[in-house]
């Protein structure tokens, strides 16, 4: 087969094309020609929302160039008709439709009944829905009739990114296990006190879980913790409780501004577990971050995460979380054996191949 003979490599409209999950996920696919985003705001290229593509019924031309159409996040901010009428713009142009299923439960949205009856359209239009574990997919064939493929999460972060800050980390274990004089440190990241992130019920009760001589240090964009300071901000109780943990001494809250991904990973590796602080939710990009820096995580039981994790792990119930409950996770995750290597088959090369496959099925199906 000569040049002219190969196949056409397949130009992929994703929403987003710029984030992590999907650079991982779709990146290397052979064959595969990720579109880049529209350009949203001058000043900062790298800002990909709210989408253009996601306006297709009512500016037919940000779907120009694209042989597939997939989407992945981002489409909170439209209107459950409008995602209706989004869905029936990519059929009228007879592009095959991908949709990965991350959110069953938008962790950042207290009530879920929009984000469903939107994923709900997303789901029905699919020519293929994609989804991280198999109870989301159970889930997702009991809500909307789909059939969802299961494809794990690739890794989080590049490598290069990750890797010396988990060499590091083991490292440190392999000096004696713990932090100097024998403390280990619990983290807990509660980025800008969005809706789904739990503190005011969480926090004190964790803090009584601690084991002895061990330490909790608690993570908080500094702007997000200053304007819930305000008594009339809808977290005002997270920072009430933050406030109130200042007269713990094993207990550090540390206000910090937006970190670069190596300063996060820096950060995380100085940990000795990590709990995770979802009220709700389906899956967490922070349990493969966890995975990519061999951080064990404490789990909390909402949506799909205990399976996404797919191996032994402390667990709590973040509607109803308790310090013996606590207590037994964060022993758990502290003196459990090391957190394994990323699988096989959730490596970025099988991620992407699997990918490829879906698309090239897809658009076979279409023509």
């Amino acid at each position: 087969m000569n040049s002219s003979d190969a196949p056409a490599a397949i130009r992929v409209r994703s929403i987003p094309a710029g984030h992590d999950y999907v650079r991982h996920a779709v990146g290397s696919a052979p064959g595969i020609v990720l579109l880049d985003d529209p350009l949203v705001d001058p000043a900062d290229p790298s800002q990909w929302w709210p989408h253009p593509a996601l306006e297709a019924a009512e500016r037919p031309e940000v779907l120009d160039g694209a042989d597939l159409v997939h989407v992945h996040f981002g489409y909170e901010h439209r209107t459950p008709d409008q995602v209706a009428g989004f869905v029936s713009a990519v059929r009228g142009r007879a592009l095959p439709l991908v949709v990965t299923v991350h959110d069953l439960r938008n962790p950042h949205e207290a009530d879920p009944t929009a984000h469903l009856a939107r994923t709900g359209h997303l789901a029905r239009g699919a020519d293929v829905v994609i989804t991280l574990t198999s109870g989301a997919a159970a889930e997702i064939r009991r809500l909307w009739g789909a059939d969802a493929r299961v494809v794990p999460h690739p890794r989080l972060m590049a490598a290069e990114v990750t890797e010396p800050h988990r060499r590091r980390r083991l490292q440190r274990l392999g000096r004696g296990g713990v932090g100097s004089g024998g403390t280990r440190t619990v983290g807990v990241v509660l980025g800008s006190l969005r809706a789904g992130v739990a503190a005011e019920d969480l926090l004190p009760v964790l803090a009584e879980a601690l084991p002895p001589g061990d330490r909790l240090e608690v993570m908080v964009r500094s702007d997000a913790l200053a304007a819930a300071r305000d008594p009339g901000h809808d977290r005002h109780r997270a920072a009430l409780a933050l406030d109130g943990l200042a007269a713990n001494s094993a207990v550090e809250v540390r206000p910090h501004e937006l970190l670069t991904d190596s300063a996060l990973c820096a950060r995380l590796a100085g940990f000795d577990a990590l709990v995770l602080p979802h009220r709700h939710g389906t899956h967490s990009g922070w349990l493969e971050l966890c995975r990519d820096l061999g951080l064990p995580p404490v789990i909390p039981r909402v949506g799909y995460l205990v399976e996404q994790w797919g191996r032994g792990a402390g667990t709590y119930d973040p509607a109803h979380p308790t310090a013996d409950s606590l207590r037994g996770a964060l022993r758990t995750a502290l003196d459990g054996p090391p957190v394994p290597p990323r699988p096989p088959e959730a490596e970025d090369a099988a991620v992407s191949a699997a990918h490829a496959g879906l698309y090239h099925a897809a658009l076979a199906a279409v023509r």
